[in-house]
């Protein structure tokens, strides 16, 4: 499935079932609201998004998970949810001046979990929750390039648990961090 819209007030979701699932949306303009969900073996699902007001989110269950979101705009929320075996990948790019932005990731399961989340110069008043528990190695890269940001990283399970986070803000930052591993 592919999607592209560039119109006010516009809703998609795409559902897709087993084997070689890819969908692709793009809105490029006001109020826009899209959802990807995918079952069942090699779920890729890509969101791109530069107008206001976005909700993003993708679900992914079953065998091997890739996620991407690509956010240019202010006052959205970003989901993903990955749960199954097999990998789990999910990759969030918040460019930069895109304000009161939050994104939640959950990846849960067997098999690796990765996670990169980037938030890029002077996006400010973002949020973001990622948990990665169940069985595999968990893995998280996070950049932030901005000035206020609250961060919470958990990451549970039998297996290797690691993180790389730069926070880099020059003046008058309000920064939360939280980080747990068990």
């Amino acid at each position: 499935y592919t999607v592209w819209s560039n119109n006010i007030g516009n809703r998609y979701t795409i559902s897709t079932d087993g084997n070689d699932n890819t969908a692709w949306i793009d809105q490029d303009e006001d109020d826009n609201v899209s959802t990807i969900t995918q079952d069942g073996n090699n779920n890729y699902a890509e969101q791109l998004g530069s107008g206001d007001d976005n909700v993003y989110s993708i679900t992914q269950t079953g065998n091997s998970k890739y996620a991407k979101i690509l956010s240019f705009s202010d006052d959205s929320d970003y989901t993903i949810n990955q749960y199954g075996t097999g990998a789990h990948n999910t990759y969030i790019y918040n460019y930069g001046n895109a304000d009161n932005n939050s994104a939640t990731v959950t990846q849960y399961g067997s098999g690796n979990k990765d996670a990169d989340i980037f938030f890029y110069a002077d996006a400010d008043n973002s949020t973001v929750n990622l948990t990665q528990y169940g069985v595999g190695a968990h893995s998280a890269n996070m950049k932030f390039y901005t000035d206020d940001y609250t961060v919470d990283v958990t990451q549970s399970g039998s297996t290797n648990q690691a993180y790389t986070a730069v926070f880099n803000c020059t003046a008058d930052c309000t920064k939360t961090l939280t980080i747990t591993q068990q």
